[in-house]
């Protein structure tokens, strides 16, 4: 395993394989997949999940919300696990790889592991996350959020999917109440890393011609909607001038995002990136002037200060909006979250492991959250980037090389061994 040990290799034909069955659970058009978080076809998912780890004679443990861990215990059963996985869930039309590549990498590393029984000092648990995407609710990295303590009261008022569910609501079922969120922590005593490999979602690692890339933070989203109430009257018979147009405001603040974004666009200025990705209108119909608008906002960045400057400036032109065309504005709190950088021993550790191996790589931040940016909060966290063709990805266009998925999950499994075995 490096070290002049024999090398122990991950099984390619299994990894592929099973990486396939979980991409034709929610198989849609043109080759999408949609798994949205506590639908059926997100639930048959971890359903499969839990007969591979059966099948590889993992311990299984599953938390009232969902997560999975599937455990394998070393020469210290008593000893804090190393953690390593990913999620499930896809956004609505997603793609095969962003999620299960952790999750069917980290598990066939295990399985590896445990067929050739490698001494292990501490015990390695697969984990598959519940609620990665934010798709459903506009809530992101739920189960890893639980886990890591980080899900308050005030969190849920606000996550509402598309059909008028309430997340709160699912959660009850669970017995996941308001009062109860913090029974879901994971005690970080009994933790000793967490581990994760995912693929970029972003063009660099093509570009740059590098297999791996070794993260150095996560960027994090702020979140809020925006609600423009004006007056819904007749398209025919209301003058232009006496219209109160909730729409029109909703567009006004559209195009200062993408302004105030592109301004704040570069480095130095801390690489801000903003969207409006989802959008209602009432009443909707083409001859009835709209009286409501609401916005789904969502501003990203590596940098705490630079997103809280965007995010408020947002805000007030919101309020300013509303006020110049004489209409109320609302503005919702959905999630407010701080970038987080990964664990500084981790990172020189799978750098190592690159460099005894010739394998090229790049040590780079991630513009997307992953449940590794909570799991940072009570334990080391670590991630492996593969390259992602085109950068593409949340799209049915989305491919990673299966010879790049399979060396990071070989390079998953090394890292796990280090981990496992040595000091961090």
């Amino acid at each position: 395993m490096g070290h002049g040990s024999r090398e122990i290799k991950i099984n390619k034909r299994r990894l592929l394989h099973d990486l396939n069955a979980v991409s034709r659970i929610g198989l849609g058009d043109h080759g999408s997949v949609t798994r949205l978080v506590f639908s059926i076809k997100e639930l048959r998912s971890r359903q499969l999940l839990i007969h591979l780890m059966t099948q590889a004679g993992l311990e299984i443990h599953i938390d009232r919300i969902g997560n999975i861990f599937g455990r394998l215990n070393g020469s210290n059963p008593r000893a804090p696990a190393v953690l390593a996985g990913s999620h499930l869930d896809t956004v609505v039309q997603g793609g095969k790889f962003d999620g299960p590549v952790g999750v069917i990498g980290a598990l066939e590393a295990v399985r590896t592991l445990k067929e050739n029984k490698v001494p292990l000092s501490s015990p390695v648990e697969v984990v598959c996350f519940i609620g990665e995407e934010s798709s459903r609710f506009g809530f992101s990295t739920l189960g890893s959020s639980l886990v890591a303590g980080q899900v308050h009261k005030e969190d849920l008022a606000n996550a509402v999917d598309a059909q008028g569910t309430k997340l709160e609501d699912i959660l009850s079922s669970l017995g996941i109440y308001r009062d109860n969120l913090a029974s879901l922590k994971r005690d970080p005593e009994t933790l000793k890393a967490y581990l994760e490999l995912h693929i970029e979602q972003g063009p660099i690692l093509e570009a740059k011609n590098k297999k791996i890339g070794v993260v150095t933070s996560i960027a994090a989203p702020t979140r809020f909607k925006v609600v423009f109430t004006g007056q819904a009257d007749h398209s025919g018979t209301t003058p232009m001038e006496m219209r109160k147009d909730a729409l029109v405001a909703a567009a006004n603040l559209i195009t200062y995002i993408e302004e105030v974004c592109s301004e704040f666009s570069s480095m130095d200025k801390g690489r801000v990136v903003g969207t409006v990705g989802a959008m209602k209108i009432e009443p909707g119909v083409i001859n009835a002037i709209p009286g409501k608008a609401e916005l789904s906002v969502d501003i990203r960045s590596i940098t705490a200060e630079a997103k809280e400057r965007v995010a408020n400036l947002v805000r007030e032109r919101a309020r300013e909006i509303a006020q110049r065309r004489e209409i109320t504005v609302d503005l919702l709190p959905i999630r407010d979250e701080l970038p987080v950088a990964l664990d500084e021993r981790l990172l020189p550790l799978i750098k190592e492991i690159c460099e005894e191996k010739n394998v090229p790589y790049e040590i780079m931040p991630s513009g997307a959250g992953h449940d590794a940016m909570q799991m940072a909060k009570i334990t080391p966290a670590g991630m492996i980037f593969i390259p992602s063709k085109r950068g593409i990805s949340h799209s049915p266009m989305e491919w990673t090389d299966p010879e790049d998925i399979c060396l990071g999950a070989q390079l998953l499994l090394e890292t796990i061994v280090r981990v496992a075995n040595e000091e961090i």
